[in-house]
């Protein structure tokens, strides 16, 4: 799982392990993954942190190649790292930072399916891609985070499409609005009216959590193909999560 240091990626990683899902934390800082690694192990189930920069295709298959060396296996990708800014008009933004929200939410996410299909095809495993309400409605200021997401969200369908018929799962999950630090981002940038929203009115990381896991230990048919929302009380009603 990419992202696993911290919020949603960080809450995965413990509602994985409580259905006795061994976690791999990949992460561009160890470090900061420790106390992620800790909990998971805690409860009894193996965890590796890997180093891996999404946007780095070479970062991504050392990563992968590590983890097939150690566990020999890999059944579930989540695909949660992602970034925010810039968040400004876009003709105030840099070029640059634009391009780098695509390659973390976009190619980031490519990669890694890209290296993990062989072994997920020959396991018929699993991918969630945590998507975002922003993939389907423009916000002021965050024309690449919108771009990217919805990008990434065909990427799921694609996957699928191609991939599905050979027993390969595909899942994208809209968390909603999570008291995470990209949260606190967005309130400190104040370009929209998502960055009003008080932070009491925000959901913790494990309600999404909770989800991401059940569809990554489930599989329901059903629900593939579609980008899921957390804001759906039947789906959290059939995952078990409470709001």
């Amino acid at each position: 799982m990419t992202g696993a240091a911290r919020g949603i990626g960080a809450a995965t990683a413990v509602a994985l392990a409580r259905r006795g899902i061994a976690c791999v934390l990949a992460v561009r800082n160890p470090d900061a993954a420790r106390a992620t690694a800790d909990a998971v192990m805690k409860l009894g189930v193996a965890c590796k942190v890997e180093t891996c920069d999404v946007v780095d295709y070479a970062s991504v298959q050392r990563c992968i190649a590590s983890v097939l060396e150690a566990w020999g296996r890999l059944d579930i990708v989540i695909n949660n790292a992602g970034q925010i800014e810039p968040q400004a008009p876009l003709a105030q933004t840099e070029p640059a930072e634009w391009a780098r929200a695509i390659s973390v939410n976009l190619i980031g996410p490519y990669n890694v399916i890209h290296v993990a299909l062989p072994e997920l095809l020959r396991r018929q495993g699993v991918i969630v891609n945590v998507s975002t309400g922003a993939a389907h409605t423009p916000r002021d200021g965050w024309s690449a985070y919108c771009s990217s997401k919805a990008g990434l969200y065909m990427l799921s369908r694609s996957v699928l499409n191609e991939y599905g018929k050979e027993g390969v799962s595909v899942y994208s999950l809209q968390p909603g609005l999570v008291d995470t630090e990209m949260q606190v981002l967005i309130r400190s940038q104040g370009v929209n009216e998502i960055s009003r929203i008080p932070q009491e009115k925000l959901a913790p990381p494990e309600l999404s959590a909770s989800v991401i896991a059940w569809l990554a230990d489930t599989l329901p048919r059903d629900l593939m193909g579609s980008d899921l929302s957390v804001n759906d009380a039947g789906l959290l009603e059939r995952a078990g999560a409470t709001k």
